[in-house]
């Protein structure tokens, strides 16, 4: 999902402090928290007791909740105030893969292919394991 500003600020210095504070009071001021240990991490209980996770990492958003419906919701009161385009379900978020087991309700991160363009980069991608002793 992508969300735009109304009011074009690109090109600007602050552009994306302004970005922020206009999404923050908006997403506060439809009923979600600001996590205390990560700023672009937003909650949300609903009255149906259904969990909602709301990440925003400069123009990336990831949904998260046990609710369709929530969701749904969710996503007609953003774009009754941004321009934004939704391009369906996450399969990757910053470099992430993500994997879905439906039977269990489980997500899961992965970080292979983030791990082998770091090895790439520094020419390790050819590289052995070895154990190392840790101090104890």
């Amino acid at each position: 999902m992508v969300c735009l500003l109304k009011k074009s600020l690109y090109g600007l210095k602050q552009s994306p402090r302004q970005w922020y504070k206009r999404f923050d009071f908006f997403i506060t001021l439809v009923g979600f928290e600001r996590s205390q240990y990560d700023s672009c991490l937003y909650h949300k209980r609903s009255s149906h007791k259904c969990a909602l996770y709301f990440l925003l990492y400069v123009d990336e958003m990831l949904l998260i909740s046990d609710s369709a419906e929530e969701i749904k919701s969710l996503k007609h009161k953003l774009s009754s105030e941004f321009d934004m385009k939704d391009i369906g379900k996450a399969r990757r978020i910053l470099g992430m893969e993500i994997i879905r087991y439906r039977i269990s309700r489980v997500l899961s991160l992965k970080q292979s292919s983030y791990l082998e363009k770091v090895l790439s980069k520094f020419s390790m991608i050819d590289a052995k394991p070895t154990s190392i002793p840790i101090a104890g």
